[in-house]
């Protein structure tokens, strides 16, 4: 009978070391945040916090519009590309509207850009067209660079 005991109990030992030493070294799944945009001091504090809420959620969806287009994963392009396309927009500036007053014509002009962009992609996705694909990618590309641009240099 002791033998049994030492038995189960140096298995469960070892058991429960091995299941330690699993988790200890489990890959983890969180991704590292990659580097963040500077903010342009010239843009008041209220019109930097609603366009970087904005932003945030675009670079998520992005993130993984890239990872599905590197793989011609062409549903998950249409998913994510329409997620790009239902975000609601900034409106453009009426009389009295002193946030979005402060934003350039061509911020809007890009963001019309942007969602004519994500449009194409879900279109060219349905379709299976990789080589139309890589072109409306690399437009859609532009559009964010160049709205990048405005936002750190200004007009």
């Amino acid at each position: 009978m002791k033998v049994d005991r030492r038995f189960l109990i140096a298995t469960s030992t070892l058991v429960a070391g091995a299941i330690a030493v699993a988790l200890i070294l489990r890959p983890s799944r969180t991704i590292v945040p990659g580097p963040e945009m500077a903010t342009p001091e010239r843009l008041s504090p209220a019109v930097r916090a609603v366009i970087h809420s904005k932003m945030s959620r675009h670079g998520e969806q992005l993130t993984q519009l890239v990872s599905r287009v590197v793989v011609l994963d062409y549903d998950g392009i249409a998913r994510e590309a329409g997620a790009i396309f239902d975000e609601p927009t900034l409106a453009r500036p009426v009389a009295g509207d002193e946030l979005n007053a402060a934003l350039p014509e061509r911020f809007f002009q890009h963001q019309d850009a942007l969602r004519a962009g994500a449009k194409e992609l879900v279109t060219t996705a349905a379709r299976r067209d990789g080589a139309r694909l890589a072109e409306s990618f690399g437009s859609l590309m532009t559009t964010c660079l160049r709205c990048h641009d405005l936002y750190l240099r200004g007009e």
